[in-house]
């Protein structure tokens, strides 16, 4: 497992991460987002929303709806897990998504459910610095680790944006 570590991110380097993230994902893939409340989860699917050729302006936390999904050069599957106490969100045909190769999942709060989501699931933990910064912290596990590469390449980029 990659562990990738970014400080001091301005909303827009969020967003920039997130585009980036995204832009090198193949399909099929789960992005597990952690974070307290206000930390930026939404505004990180922001990111992921540019990235498929969206406007950020239609993303809408699924916190009541649990799901949202956004179909672009890719399928983003926005999921919002905070209000649910088991697996009630089994009924939004979960498992059926996952096996959607083209297709993105985005879970928030998905660490509520740690032991459910595939093993080579990425896992982006949000935190807040200040009123207007936050860190960010990406496990990127072995499957996956061409990520970590591409990813690296920004970071100069990123942190000067």
């Amino acid at each position: 497992m990659r562990h990738l570590r970014f400080e001091n991110l301005t909303e827009e380097q969020l967003k920039r991460l997130a585009k980036i993230l995204t832009g090198n994902l193949k399909g099929g893939e789960v992005v597990i987002l952690s974070g307290n409340l206000g930390a930026g989860k939404t505004t990180f699917v922001k990111g992921m929303i540019r990235a498929i050729g969206l406007d950020e302006k239609m993303v809408k936390s699924p916190t009541f709806t649990l799901m949202n999904v956004y179909p672009g050069l890719k399928t983003i599957y926005h999921l919002d897990l905070y209000r649910l106490q088991d697996t009630d969100f089994l009924s939004l045909d979960v498992e059926d998504i996952l096996e959607d190769e083209d297709g993105i999942m985005v879970v928030e709060w998905g660490d509520l459910f740690d032991g459910f989501w595939p093993e080579d699931s990425i896992k982006v933990k949000i935190e807040i610095a200040d009123e207007s910064h936050r860190n960010v912290e990406i496990l990127i596990p072995e499957e996956v680790n061409f990520l970590a590469e591409k990813i690296e390449r920004y970071r100069k980029e990123l942190q000067n944006t």
